[in-house]
């Protein structure tokens, strides 16, 4: 009985300081960070205020490249969301609505976490013109229920979230300055004859650095099977698109490299596969810039082709024409392909 009532005393002593850490540990937090960029305010807005553009700079997209995206209703309007289902290590799951939204003026949404712990927030971006440059503020604010609150005296959300918001805004301005100074995409229509090409079937979220993970390990296997097997590079290696979902913020593709030889006899091993590129015609666009930027190349693609009355007759391939461990991102060359009919 006296180990009882000491185990009991020593459990209500505990009980008692948690409470009291309760009183004097934090309610709320808020982070605000701003950057200063120079493009044309609607640029920074439309990259922001729609989920689909996120997956280019989001700190969060970076730290799981598994983690599966579902996007409803990107209209830039409230009620549009995106939700997450990811390693409960980094990114857990959980999803944002956008809960108010003035164009050019802000962008705010409430945030809802589930796991590895449920929490809310509020947060978003205003922006604020200044000359010819726009002053972008990005913020998160929330509360923290009583029983939490003890934890949060030994967790510092300033020193660990500030540095994300920091990353994720100069990547916002790295993408939007470039989008303001990117040249005028030259369409032109290609007829094109069918090469011999060795492939891996790849997936990836829409992240780049997960994307350069992928292909770099696809190419790495097809290079040991041409080696193995004395074959000859023909050209540029290639991604090929097989299934694209910006809503999913999710790329199907198949990483290939053409070569000069027959594959007929050719032994294969692991993922790699052998088969053909696409024959006929096509509309082609070279991208000046980093990857990241390269949507305004596809979109003038796909304005050509509706001007033309052109129909996509399969999914789109990238060509890398430069190597980006030799040339600067700005500079670097990416021939963009869509087949049509």
């Amino acid at each position: 009985m006296k180990i009882l009532k000491k185990l009991l005393i020593v459990v209500l002593v505990l009980v008692g300081i948690y409470l009291i850490l309760g009183l004097v540990g934090p309610s709320g937090y808020k982070i605000t960070r701003s950057i200063k960029i120079a493009a044309p305010v609607d640029v920074v807005f439309d990259q922001t205020s729609i989920y689909g553009n996120w997956a280019a700079w989001s700190p969060w997209a970076k730290l799981d490249a598994n983690a599966k995206y579902t996007i409803e209703n990107d209209n830039q309007e409230t009620g549009a969301a995106m939700s997450w289902v990811g390693n409960p290590d980094n990114v857990g799951t959980g999803g944002m609505i956008t809960s108010e939204i003035e164009k050019n003026k802000k962008f705010y949404y409430d945030l809802t976490f589930l796991v590895p712990f449920e929490m809310t927030s509020h947060g978003g971006f205003n922006y604020m013109q200044e000359g010819d440059s726009v002053l972008l503020e990005w913020f998160d604010e929330g509360e923290f229920g009583f029983m939490v609150r003890p934890m949060m005296l030994f967790m510092d959300l300033e020193a660990e979230l500030g540095p994300q918001f920091e990353q994720g805004l100069a990547d916002i301005k790295k993408i939007c300055e470039a989008v303001e100074v990117a040249p005028k995409v030259e369409v032109t229509e290609v007829e094109l004859t069918a090469q011999p090409i060795l492939y891996v079937s790849e997936s990836s979220s829409l992240n780049s650095d997960s994307i350069a993970i992928k292909i770099g390990a696809a190419y790495g296997e097809i290079g040991a099977v041409m080696e193995a097997n004395k074959l000859n590079m023909a050209g540029a290696p290639l991604a090929i698109t097989t299934k694209f979902s910006m809503e999913e913020m999710y790329w199907e593709f198949n990483a290939a490299i053409p070569v000069l030889e027959a594959l007929d006899n050719v032994k294969l091993s692991g993922r790699v596969q052998k088969g053909f590129t696409h024959e006929g015609k096509a509309v082609k666009a070279i991208h000046v810039g980093s990857y990241e930027t390269s949507v305004a190349t596809y979109n003038a693609i796909e304005e050509y082709m509706k001007v033309k009355g052109l129909e996509q007759a399969g999914g789109p391939w990238e060509e890398y024409i430069d190597d980006p461990m030799e040339v600067k991102p700005e500079e670097l060359r990416t021939a963009i392909y869509y087949p049509v009919k």
